[in-house]
């Protein structure tokens, strides 16, 4: 019996340091994005661009989800969002993250159909710090991710 306690405790001792620092290393080294579109298809192809580059993905239907994820303690670094979406549209949860002690710090970029100047400077005055519109290219929103990410604001950013 000495034997049996002592090979699972050694084993449960080997098994449980690496699994603590990956979990260190995932929290460090993946950012995870809120994709929140009303749009399932908008949704997964987004997904699909961040998942590959090692992004964490969450998504939400329309900016009453994505704020209730958010405030209940989603662990998020970076929300791309549509600006209009049924129940509360992207300028809405953007202004209201603004308002936020703990939300505001994170980076929102609007991703959206309407190109107009009159919604960029919407957003824009609302805190977004990226603007890209539909369709996009892969490409520059990964890259605009990144500089996002890493404190840039891109009010100026365009997505294809």
């Amino acid at each position: 019996m000495g034997r049996a306690r002592k090979e699972p405790s050694s084993l449960l001792w080997e098994e449980e340091q690496p699994e603590v620092e990956e979990e260190e290393v995932a929290t460090k080294t993946d950012p995870t994005v809120l994709i929140v579109d009303d749009s399932i298809t908008v949704r997964e192809l987004l997904s699909m661009s961040f998942n590959k580059v090692g992004y964490r993905v969450e998504q939400a239907r329309d900016g009453q989800e994505a704020w209730d994820k958010l405030r209940s303690g989603l662990p998020c670094d970076l929300v791309f969002c549509d600006i209009e979406m049924p129940r509360m549209d992207g300028l809405e949860l953007l202004s209201r993250m603004q308002k936020d002690n703990h939300l505001k710090q994170v980076p929102i970029a609007v991703l959206t159909s309407r190109g107009a100047d009159r919604h960029r400077q919407m957003a824009v005055d609302l805190g977004a710090s990226g603007y890209f519109t539909k369709p996009y290219l892969e490409e520059a929103l990964l890259d605009a991710a990144q500089r996002m990410l890493n404190g840039e604001t891109l009010e100026k950013g365009r997505g294809g």
